[in-house]
């Protein structure tokens, strides 16, 4: 059965009222005429190839579908060639929209892109061009690019949609309908969209930063599961070595009756050690081991998208060997190599995304389910990691060697590596809602969830958000993960993330390390669009967490302020001045950016220093006491006295006449000095 039969199958039609089958043979799209599109329910025929209108309505019992491939073009005339040649191309588009690329987007929005493909046909006509020409000419695809200028952000993203389904059954099998050749004018139709967005009024609400507790949550639970996978994976690729080789091995209870000298399913797992990760996951039959499969490979990807800020597209184009580790001076940063896609044109560019170490726990894992799908495809060639995308699909359109048997079981893809299909964001996100239920109850929302994500953003109604309901599942987005990373990588130091702190720490300044001087990679890095945009919003969110630590720490304070540049912040806050130089938060935001002032967190205190500070050093920690940028409160005095106490149980420890003893005992007497001047005038004030 076809998969658009099979798919209206599933809906619960009748084969009797389904309509005919058709298999793409030897990337030749050949329909007779005579062939049923559809049928009524009686099993008498609707609609055949040849006819003006498609009638799918039968099979969308909620829409009116007709597809009329004739009125595009008023007064149009049968002895017109011209419109002739259009309206076969026509069909065919549409027809391989059904039966080449399936499924159930497509279905529900064949009219839609029925009505787009109505618009490019009347253009062809009066450019005296065929739909191809359209597509693959120059000229007229410049004329095409003038003619997006005019319309609508809906519109656009309509036409985007049409264009990027055409291209995709392009890029699988050339020339069998009209489409773009290369994506660069889906992408330039796809930036006015994103300017027409802004433009409007309409645009939608920022996009989420996932609560801390979650976001934890979804960490510790994918490093769980990733680091369990990975640990059984080369028994795992062995399961599927035998499987391969011997056809009497892991066989289900029927066939193993049938059998002689087999292995069942049971005893083959009990023999590769894998019964106690079987028993964990429900693996009961083969079909659960490849569902299992499936999920920690969008496990494997979601771990990049965190650590990593990239998007769908840059994850689906990484190549099997895309992790390095790249000298900077004396550190070691972690890289994800990627490349500028061939879809794109102009060759391949390479491009660095940072991360730290624990990326390979998805790197690897990705890797050993790309050999594993190696081994289930004949036709996939991993023997050149560049040419083998990180992410393949499980089974091939492509019938690259005549022993594919797995061309009944035809999934969506854009190709962009010679060694193997790669998985599309569509085949990923049909599985996020099945991630996140996998990934346990940490995942659903609770009370203080809503509460963080009200003090983020009070502006939102959270509550009445259908995807934020108390009790149900986290709404997965990979979108999300970018700017949660920029938030939670520029507020490292709060409270809450704990140990993960210390990781975002060292992520961010080495993202920052790489993209502010590019020189300490080599000289010909591709720095994105896209990776620009990501730091310019982790730097965004630095400076509004920075303000928000300033006007806790000094404009809303309670405290009396004391140190270098705290009292002269004190002196402008008793004095009423400070809101007349931080109006808004968007006034201080700019002055923090531009380097005016500055505030981070210090041993003691604050610091305002906007440069590196070079006093602290390991063997003083009495340097901000003097320092003209330091501030203090009443908190600071009981963080030195924590300070006092831990310096004088090691100063006991020393011989009394030795250098150490002497040091510590001038910094203790320091401290303590500063804590007495603190106490006072918090006391006076």
């Amino acid at each position: 059965m076809s998969s658009f039969n099979s798919y209206l199958y599933s809906l619960g039609i009748a084969e009797l009222f389904l309509p005919d089958e058709y298999n793409l043979e030897n990337n030749q799209l050949n329909i007779p005429n005579t062939f049923v599109l559809s049928r009524m329910k009686s099993g008498e025929t609707l609609s055949v190839y040849a006819d003006n209108v498609w009638d799918l309505s039968p099979y969308l019992p909620k829409c009116y579908c007709k597809l009329n491939f004739k009125t595009w073009l008023e007064n149009a005339r049968e002895s017109d060639f011209l419109f002739a040649q259009i309206r076969a191309e026509m069909k065919k588009v549409i027809f391989a929209l059904l039966y080449v690329k399936t499924g159930k987007s497509i279905i529900k929005c064949i009219e839609n892109r029925h009505i787009v493909l109505r618009q490019f046909a009347a253009i062809a006509y009066r450019n005296g061009c065929t739909l191809t020409q359209l597509f693959s000419n120059a000229a007229y695809i410049a004329k095409l690019n003038d003619i997006y200028t005019g319309i609508g952000y809906h519109a656009a993203l309509r036409i985007k949609d049409f264009l990027t389904d055409c291209f995709v059954i392009q890029q699988q099998y050339p020339l069998v309908i009209p489409a773009f050749s290369t994506y660069q004018p889906i992408e330039h139709l796809a930036k006015i969209a994103a300017q027409l967005r802004l433009q409007s009024s309409k645009v939608g609400p920022q996009t989420k930063v996932i609560p801390s507790r979650i976001y934890i949550a979804l960490i510790n639970s994918l490093a769980e599961q990733l680091d369990e996978f990975n640990q059984h994976a080369l028994a795992l690729k062995q399961w599927f070595q035998r499987t391969k080789q011997d056809a009497n091995f892991a066989l289900m209870p029927v066939e193993f009756k049938r059998a002689k000298r087999a292995i069942s399913f049971a005893d083959a797992r009990d023999i590769l050690g894998l019964t106690t990760l079987f028993e964990k996951h429900q693996i009961q039959k083969h079909a659960n081991l490849t569902s299992y499969i499936t999920l920690i490979q969008g496990m494997a990807k979601l771990w990049i998208h965190l650590f990593t800020g990239m998007r769908d597209n840059e994850v689906n184009q990484l190549s099997y060997n895309c992790y390095q580790k790249v000298k900077s001076n004396e550190h070691e940063i972690h890289v994800l190599v990627g490349y500028t896609s061939k879809l794109h044109g102009g060759g391949n560019k390479s491009t660095y995304w940072i991360s730290f170490e624990d990326i390979q726990i998805g790197v690897n894992a990705a890797q050993s389910i790309g050999e594993i799908y190696a081994l289930l495809n004949p036709h996939y060639n991993i023997s050149n990691p560049f040419e083998y995308p990180l992410f393949p699909t499980l089974y091939s359109q492509k019938r690259r060697h005549k022993n594919n048997s797995n061309i009944e079981n035809e999934t969506d893809f854009v190709s962009n590596f010679l060694g193997a299909p790669t998985k599309t964001q569509t085949n990923f996100n049909q599985y996020l809602s099945r991630l996140a239920v996998s990934l346990g109850d940490g995942l659903r929302i609770i009370g203080s969830d809503i509460a963080e994500l009200e003090a983020f953003d009070g502006f939102r109604n959270w509550r009445e958000e259908k995807d934020c309901q108390i009790g149900e599942y986290w709404n997965i987005c990979t979108h999300q993960f970018r700017r949660s990373l920029a938030v939670y990588g520029a507020r490292s130091g709060i409270i809450g993330l704990g140990a993960l702190s210390v990781q975002y720490k060292h992520l961010t300044e080495a993202m920052t390390l790489y993209y502010r001087n590019n020189a300490v990679f080599a000289p010909n890095i591709l720095a994105s669009d896209s990776q620009k945009e990501f730091i310019q919003e982790l730097e965004y969110q630095r400076l509004v967490h920075s303000y928000e630590q300033f006007e806790d720490g000094v404009i809303n304070s309670s405290s009396h302020l004391f140190g270098g540049a705290g009292t002269y912040w004190q002196l402008l806050k008793a004095d009423g001045q400070i809101l007349k130089i931080f109006p808004n938060r968007a006034e201080a935001v700019k002055r923090l950016k531009k380097g005016e002032i500055a505030y981070k967190q210090s041993l003691f205190g604050a610091c305002t220093n906007p440069d590196s500070c070079e006093k602290i050093s390991f063997t003083t920690i009495t340097s901000c006491l003097s320092c003209a940028y330091a501030i203090f409160d009443i908190a600071s005095a009981e963080k030195m006295d924590k300070a006092v106490q831990r310096l004088q149980r090691v100063r006991d420890m020393q011989q009394k006449d030795s250098l150490l003893y002497g040091q510590m005992d001038s910094e203790i007497m320091a401290l303590n000095k500063t804590i007495r001047k603190i106490q006072t005038v918090n006391i006076e004030g």
